[in-house]
């Protein structure tokens, strides 16, 4: 079944007011439990830590403001990925709202970010809730491609379950679509790099 843009999307007056302009996404580390993109089905490991650079987060600007992703994935097969840091930018400010990621890649002498990835919040846990989705939708070359993360990697089947069945009712994105990461039963927090920061 192919992809389809999501029916009803979170707006970016919901998006800032239940992160907090940001913040909320910051000082976590989100764990990937599904994607649209098959590669991801052959994952085990897959997280990505969040923070704003250093410096920044005392800045009231946010369009001035610059945070940064470094993401970790480990294949099935033991193929290990430590990525090297993507730069973050948001914008709250009234019709030229944007989130966008840059892409990082090393050239062994530098790393460039030549791309920006826009991203669009379809879901976003309230309060930091450990058994809510956090969505992003975006269009990569032509591709449509969803991700689905939670602040834990051991949420529960039933809990998987009413996220994804929430997830279909209210924006039309349908389970099927979805390849999940096989996370561990035994996976130990920290275990792979990522601090274990995770409000409680």
């Amino acid at each position: 079944m192919s992809v389809s843009k999501p029916t009803n999307l979170m707006s970016w007056e919901e998006f800032y007011q239940k992160t907090d302009n940001a913040n909320k996404l910051m000082d976590r580390v989100w764990y990937c439990i599904a994607c649209t993109d098959k590669a991801v089905g052959n994952q085990k490991i897959f997280w990505e830590h969040w923070s704003w650079k250093a410096g920044e987060e005392s800045k009231s600007d946010l369009k001035a403001k610059k945070g940064e992703n470094h993401t970790k994935t480990i294949e099935v097969g033991g193929k290990e990925v430590d990525y090297p840091i993507w730069p973050l930018r948001f914008s709250s400010e009234k019709d030229k709202e944007y989130f966008k990621m840059y892409p990082a890649i090393d050239l062994g002498c530098c790393v460039i970010t030549p791309l920006a990835m826009r991203m669009q919040p379809v879901q976003f846990p309230t309060n930091d809730s450990r058994t809510e989705f956090r969505v992003d939708f975006c269009v990569v070359a032509g591709t449509l491609m969803y991700f689905v993360f939670t602040l834990d990697p051991h949420i529960s089947e039933e809990a998987k379950k009413q996220g994804f069945d929430r997830l279909e009712a209210a924006h039309g994105v349908k389970r099927e679509w979805f390849h999940d990461v096989k996370w561990p039963a035994d996976y130990v927090i920290g275990s792979t790099g990522e601090p274990d920061i995770n409000p409680k």
